[in-house]
């Protein structure tokens, strides 16, 4: 069993309130060829009263999850799956596209707007924003821009990265977007800032050039992407090198680059972040140059040095070792790198785990953004994407991921011809959504982490009260993503083993902020084995909102998954479905069925696939 690291309170950006990474780096193995995971829980649609388990070792009871989204299906519009899970409810996947947008809606019309070329001098960072209002005005629900290559300028980078306040590539969330799709949300009946809109891009190429965030869609319902490319051709993503004796620290290794690849950053003009290493196969052959991920290069082979504050390796140019050396004395060692202390997310980072003369990728960058990032949204569709590589994740739907509803489709996230690795980490990652998720005949392949993650993400809990606790919540504009008076909650303990089921009956103090304090007063609904399980809640425990943000209800169909680092899917929710997908060389198997907290995988059928 590989281990599961919850890569927990890394920041995501202050202009999406505050928001927290939490991405699992592995997860436990699992087969991927007509499995069906057994049910977990008690079968039964969503309950009017929460039903508390009576005990509180028992699993969670998923039934208060609904199995519909309650959403009428338009063929004409809509995309949907339907299948039995093992525990018999009939589960139904809905995603809503853009009204009155059909296969037929002629361009140009009242329904269809072109959007004209863009003007000699002018920035495709206002060209694209201004495309959109211009449909909006016109009353569209289909905007046309013209195919081109589109240089987006992005926020402006400071060299300085180890200023706090301004947008750089240690500080990443202070820098904008290239793109916003819609406007931040403005008081609690958080009304969409866009609707029913079909963009389509014409089979255009949009080229970032910041380590942030490419395409940032909040704040909407119904939006369809299609026909584009995403890529930061200019970004020092990766390099390769070989792993080394140190000469400046005796008895450890060092990294040296190969020469194929700068040293220097030409955003800072100081040598290349040394973020993430992982052992590389340097195979040349068709179609595999140079290389890709080694089948060794699972959790127990790799290091970051982006956590806890590890001090970076010392860039010292040419020496005994190679012409590009990065000597390791400046690391942190404890005992040795086989002491079970010695741990990266403990800031314990060297390249001690790596034997002499194994070959590497180093990842410059590791969580600089997304490719395309969706908050507070309904039913965003992705169609016919290519997304070449990014500063971070691919596709994110993490806190704030949106309410209900997300698609992608036909698409892929590959690595271009002659590049190292597409994404940095995950291709796509979905840890915040009410349901209804569809990944339907796409290529993801060549990425830094699991090529699909869907799992819930839990809140942490700051200290107990009698009937209840405080939690500093999510500082949410949208009451939907927050815990409301009403709402069903699961707790966990630090080992994330579930602990008990109740409802919240009252919350008081702000959503947010760590002087206020959230209070939240509990209801057992007199089961004497929930009340016993909620007086011991402490401060290391969790909870997940049942009501709010379980992440369930999912259809993965006919993707292929190949050559990524870590696994190929992660399911670690309910109601879902992994069938007839296919799996080559990801290095820590194709499919994790996760059994480690929260609601774990429960209810899922995986079926059909195949594994090379």
């Amino acid at each position: 069993m590989a281990r599961r690291h919850p890569f927990q309170s890394l920041a995501m950006a202050a202009w999406i309130a505050g928001a927290l990474i939490q991405n699992g780096c592995g997860g436990s193995e699992a087969g991927s060829s007509a499995v069906a995971a057994a049910s977990t829980a008690a079968p039964g649609a969503a309950a009017a009263q929460p039903t508390i388990p009576a005990d509180p070792t028992d699993s969670v009871d998923v039934g208060l999850v609904a199995t519909s989204a309650g959403l009428a299906y338009d063929p004409a519009t809509d995309a949907t799956a339907t299948f039995t899970a093992p525990g018999g409810q009939a589960i139904t996947v809905l995603v809503k596209g853009p009204v009155t947008v059909t296969a037929q809606t002629s361009c140009p019309s009242a329904l269809c707007f072109v959007m004209r070329a863009i003007n000699s001098g002018e920035m495709p960072d206002s060209y694209f924003p201004a495309a959109v209002q211009a449909a909006i005005a016109a009353g569209a629900h289909r905007l046309v821009i013209p195919e081109g290559t589109y240089n987006f300028q992005g926020p402006s980078v400071d060299p300085n990265s180890a200023s706090t306040g301004s947008c750089n590539e240690l500080h990443y969330w202070n820098c904008a977007p290239h793109w916003t799709i819609g406007s931040y949300p403005s008081g609690s009946t958080a009304i969409p800032s866009i609707t029913d809109l079909d963009i389509d891009l014409s089979g255009s190429v949009l080229n970032f050039a910041a380590p942030t965030t490419g395409i940032w869609i909040l704040n909407a319902a119904r939006i369809r992407l299609e026909n584009f490319t995403v890529d930061w051709p200019g970004l020092h993503i990766a390099s390769l090198g070989t792993i080394l004796p140190d000469p400046n620290n005796p008895g450890h290794q060092a990294l040296v680059l190969d020469t194929a690849y700068s040293a220097r950053d030409p955003l800072t003009g100081s040598a290349v972040r040394i973020e993430a290493v992982d052992q590389w196969d340097d195979s040349t052959a068709p179609g595999i140059s140079p290389g890709r991920f080694d089948l060794s290069a699972t959790n127990a082979y790799e290091t970051y040095f982006i956590f806890a504050g590890a001090p970076q390796p010392t860039y010292v140019g040419r020496t005994s070792a190679g012409s590009q050396t990065f000597s390791c004395k400046s690391c942190n060692f404890t005992n040795s790198a086989s002491d079970p202390t010695c741990s990266m997310f403990d800031a314990c980072a060297n390249f001690d785990v790596f034997s002499s003369g194994t070959r590497v990728v180093v990842r410059h960058y590791t969580y600089n953004g997304f490719a395309l990032l969706v908050n507070w949204s309904d039913d965003v569709d992705i169609e016919n994407a290519k997304i070449l590589t990014g500063p971070g994740m691919g596709i994110g739907l993490k806190y704030e991921g949106g309410h209900r509803g997300f698609r992608f489709a036909d698409s892929s996230i590959i690595r271009a011809s002659g590049r190292l690795i597409s994404t940095a980490s995950d291709a796509v990652n979905i840890t915040q959504l009410a349901g209804d998720i569809l990944i339907d005949g796409n290529e993801i392949g060549y990425q830094g982490d699991d090529g699909l993650n869907v799992s819930p993400s839990s809140q942490n809990i700051v200290g107990n009260l009698p009937g209840g606790f405080t939690s500093n919540g999510l500082c949410e504009p949208d009451t939907r993503d927050a815990v409301v008076s009403g709402d069903t909650l699961a707790f966990f303990n630090a080992a994330a083993s579930y602990l008990g089921t109740a409802a919240a009956t009252r919350v008081t103090g702000a959503p947010c902020g760590t002087s206020t304090l959230l209070t939240v007063s509990l209801d057992c609904a007199g089961s004497t084995a929930c009340t016993s399980s909620i007086a011991d809640i402490a401060a290391a425990d969790s909870f997940l909102d049942l009501t709010q943000q379980p992440v369930a209800r999912y259809a993965v169909h006919n993707n292929y998954f190949h050559e990524n680092r870590g696994h190929g899917t992660v399911a670690g929710a309910p109601f879902g479905e992994v069938v007839g997908n296919t799996y080559f060389r990801n290095s820590m198997g194709p499919t994790s069925l996760v059994s480690f907290g929260d609601l774990a995988t429960s209810n899922v059928v995986v079926s059909g696939n195949t594994s090379n």
